[in-house]
């Protein structure tokens, strides 16, 4: 069994290059017992203003950096995250609940995107564009936005932090940080990592604290040009309209429904293999994990026997111990959110077919936010496990009859974040990814997101995209300057 790592940070804001002392403060429970174990200073609105005032102060300075020195303090850090990656996994498990190997996969994938920014860093570039009259040229630069507010979950705590410090660095911005309640740690955890990398102390704030104040601040601020959010469609719209007085930028991550279609042709066996993944990866607690998924009428009843077998031999338990498949839910007000989507569905018509609730056994965790994994048939569209995104250990399944009929159902949400298709018949696999209205499509791949291309989602599941050599241009303005060429010398 695994311990929670000895603290290497402070558990206080991070402001102006110094942890800051703050007047209230909250506790940070572990999902799978339930025990405190850290209190965390909590920023209020004034803390947050002068985050914001810092972060403004170190623009200048850190703006006309070289990209070369910027992109090598990321690059330096994705180092860290790999050297210290055990203890960081170990933060990670211990505050989100996540299994050991989803937080050592987590702090891998983080450490990509500073990595791919790091090299980023260097291709942000402008062009000389001709002008109408021969004497005179067009400069068009690309320059970094300002200060950035950075806001992230608490599913990824580290991971969707990177996406989004890493892209604003390498711009040239500076930042204002507010990461989720349930999970600081990490992000706490993050600052002495950066230190070392070289990042001077006053370019990253780190603000604690809850979104109605800090995210108010970050909204009204002047120095915030751009905001940057993963979290849910109503905390996204509700940031919009508010940075909408100060005409910000907004880049928001929001919540999905994504359709699993099973096609005719697939393969049952490795169907239930990949959408068990998917499932039980971070307890189903995933913006883009598989929502509905849609199955032949004539597959229906082998897929269902693949994957109740295969549920029913996972480990559901304590993320710190081996072998563990799912762990806990965030918090117990998660379990009965999830509970209640699953009861209204069987109430309406469905079955639940199996759950799983091998966690049981182990007596130091009946004080854990835990849902059984479970495998439900019969959900109708209008059920609320089909309308709204799960975000638990729940595998709905769905029958259909014609192909046409399930594109068309997947695509009657107004949520647009991610898809997947599973068949034998690539050509038809690509028909069917090309009509799914969704930011990104996995065909026959469980988690297709990588640092080197973007993501985002359309329709209500957001604006902009992470990653890519898109996922920079969130932070950069583009300006145009006309000179006039300068002549041969006589």
């Amino acid at each position: 069994m695994r311990t929670i790592p000895p603290f290497w940070f402070e558990t206080r804001p991070w402001v102006g290059g110094e942890w800051r002392s703050s007047s209230d403060a909250f506790d940070v429970t572990e999902p799978a017992t339930g025990r405190t174990i850290a209190t965390v200073g909590r920023a209020d609105a004034a803390l947050a203003g002068a985050a914001c005032d810092s972060a403004a102060a170190a623009f200048h300075g850190w703006s006309r950096s070289s990209a070369a020195d910027r992109g090598l303090v990321l690059t330096r850090t994705a180092a860290l995250l790999t050297a210290r990656r055990d203890e960081v996994a170990r933060l990670i498990t211990a505050e989100q609940g996540k299994p050991y190997a989803h937080a050592a996969a987590e702090v891998d994938y983080a450490a990509s995107f500073f990595q791919w920014f790091g090299e980023e860093a260097r291709r942000v570039k402008g062009r000389i564009v001709p002008h109408p009259q021969a004497d005179r040229e067009f400069f068009v630069e690309r320059r970094p936005a300002g200060v950035a507010g950075l806001v992230t979950p608490w599913n990824f705590p580290l991971a969707q932090a990177a996406k989004k410090i890493a892209a604003a660095l390498a711009a040239g911005c500076t930042a204002v940080w507010k990461p989720a309640e349930a999970t600081p740690l990490v992000a706490l955890g993050l600052v002495p990592l950066l230190l070392e990398a070289g990042l001077p102390g006053a370019v990253l704030q780190v603000v604690p604290g809850r979104g109605s104040e800090v995210g108010a601040v970050l909204a009204a601020h002047p120095a915030v040009r751009v905001l940057s959010l993963t979290g849910s469609t109503e905390t996204g719209r509700s940031l919009m309209a508010a940075a909408a007085a100060g005409i910000k930028r907004v880049s928001l991550e929001l919540g999905g429904n994504a359709p699993f279609i099973v096609l005719p042709d697939a393969d049952t066996a490795f169907v239930a293999e990949q959408l068990l993944r998917l499932k039980l990866f971070v307890s189903g607690q995933v913006c883009v994990t598989a929502n509905r998924v849609f199955v032949p009428a004539a597959l229906e009843d082998r897929l269902v026997t693949e994957l109740a077998d295969r549920l029913m031999a996972a480990r559901v338990g304590d993320g710190m111990a081996d072998g563990v498949d799912a762990g806990p839910l965030i918090h117990a007000r998660a379990c009965a959110d999830v509970g209640g989507r699953v009861a209204a569905a069987v109430a309406d018509g469905a079955e639940i077919v199996c759950a799983n609730r091998s966690y049981e056994a182990d007596e130091r965790l009946h004080g854990g936010s835990f849902f059984p994994p479970s495998l439900v048939r019969g959900v109708g569209d209008t059920m609320r496990l089909a309308r709204e995104e799960i975000f638990g250990p729940v595998i709905a399944l769905s029958r259909y009859d014609r192909v046409g009929d399930a594109v068309a159902r997947a695509n009657a949400t107004p949520a647009g974040l991610a898809g997947y298709v599973y068949g034998t018949d690539l050509a038809a696999c690509r028909a069917v990814a090309s009509a799914l209205e969704v930011g990104i499509v996995g065909v026959n791949e469980w988690r297709p997101l990588k640092a080197e291309i973007p993501f985002g989602g359309v329709k209500e599941s957001g604006i902009g995209a992470e990653g890519g050599e898109e996922g920079i241009a969130e932070f950069l303005d583009t300006r145009v300057v006309s000179m006039p060429r300068p002549p041969l010398p006589a």
